[in-house]
């Protein structure tokens, strides 16, 4: 198993990048790990919020590969301690075959159609 980490947009702050730049080099000694950046996109401001979620859909569903477990970090989601979310990555390297796909979304969060792509039965 691989787990790739899916960003929209570049991440300001110091404090964050470091933050990731840690955590990459914890991982590499257990397990494969690829940070992948979706640009931002060139003249936003003509959009709106939905234009912009559905151009980044674009983009995300790009990087998406069959076989793909994608876990999307959004508001909808569950908060995990430390200790809860390495049970979480433990039990998933024994049940995905291939990648743990982590995806950040832009500003206005996901387009329905990625929740729609990667949870057709919910």
């Amino acid at each position: 198993m691989r787990i790739q980490f899916i960003v929209v947009g570049k991440t300001n702050g110091n404090y964050f990048n470091e933050a990731i730049n840690d955590y990459k080099n914890r991982l590499k000694y257990y397990i494969p790990f690829e940070m992948e950046v979706i640009p931002e996109l060139k003249n936003a401001k003509n959009l709106s919020f939905e234009q912009q979620k559905e151009k980044e859909a674009d983009l995300i569903l790009k990087t998406l590969q069959g076989g793909d477990f994608v876990v999307l970090l959004d508001e909808k989601g569950k908060e995990f301690t430390s200790s809860q979310f390495s049970l979480y990555l433990e039990k998933k390297m024994h049940t995905v075959n291939k990648r743990l796909v982590f995806i950040v979304g832009g500003p206005y969060g996901f387009s329905q159609r990625i929740y729609d792509v990667c949870f057709p039965n919910t």
